[in-house]
């Protein structure tokens, strides 16, 4: 798989795109990556590859989120699409993530679990095979120093995934995320998923009490592709949908 870098830098109140270099891809479906584009018309976040919710308060050292695995349909063209629960990449180049993968390319549908710690290309979780409607929790957090822990499971199966890595970002953002990834050097379509819940989101062992301003939509040449509902009453928790 490829580098999944997502970020989004604001200048004079307006986001500015950063492009990252992406690594070859290892199979059909990589080159994950991004170029996170965020505007801010009409109080709504907009970007080219993310819709969901991110927080940028600092001083983050932990995130979990549960979601179920969407299933995507048919399209005539090669579409991808990531789930995920991150922390930083939101105003700066450093990101931990997990989460999985669901593409349709070359007449089927594809699904996969996996992990990035940027720079480095994405790591494909091999042990845990994704189907759609499987439910999956994902937890980034730091143990001490530079020590962090990356744990994926899918508790529909009991397989799972857990390791100390390396990671010396700045814990300064938060997010939990429904991507268009970057395939090929390019913002790819979006796959149309089906409708899906993020819920349990926590951040530093708490509700991260989102909020409408957390919110972002992913619009691409012009068309609302994917949309988050507004946060639950306890603000841990929202769905997704394909509106393009």
């Amino acid at each position: 798989m490829g580098i999944r870098s997502l970020r989004f830098v604001a200048v004079a109140g307006v986001a500015a795109a950063v492009v990252l270099a992406l690594a070859p891809a290892a199979n059909a479906a990589a080159a994950n990556g991004a170029d996170h584009v965020v505007g801010h018309g009409s109080n709504v976040q907009q970007s080219s590859n993310w819709s969901g919710y991110a927080e940028t308060a600092g001083g983050y050292t932990s995130a979990t989120a549960n979601w179920t695995v969407p299933s995507v349909s048919s399209s005539s063209s090669a579409t991808y699409s990531s789930a995920w629960v991150g922390i930083d990449g939101d105003g700066n180049s450093n990101l931990i993530q997990t989460g999985t993968e669901a593409d349709y390319y070359s007449g089927r549908a594809h699904y996969d679990a996996w992990w990035e710690i940027l720079p480095a290309a994405e790591t494909v979780i091999t042990n845990i095979t994704v189907h759609p409607g499987d439910s999956f929790t994902g937890t980034v957090s730091k143990v001490s120093g530079t020590t962090w822990k990356i744990t994926l499971r899918d508790n529909t199966t009991g397989a799972s995934f857990s390791s100390n890595k390396t990671y010396t970002g700045p814990g300064h953002s938060v997010e939990y995320i429904q991507e268009a990834p970057e395939v090929g050097g390019r913002i790819a379509k979006i796959a149309h998923f089906s409708t899906f819940s993020f819920s349990g989101l926590t951040v530093n062992g708490h509700s991260p009490g989102l909020v409408s301003a957390d919110e972002i939509v992913l619009v691409q040449n012009g068309v609302t592709y994917s949309t988050p509902s507004a946060p639950n009453s306890a603000g841990n928790g929202f769905s997704v949908s394909y509106t393009g």
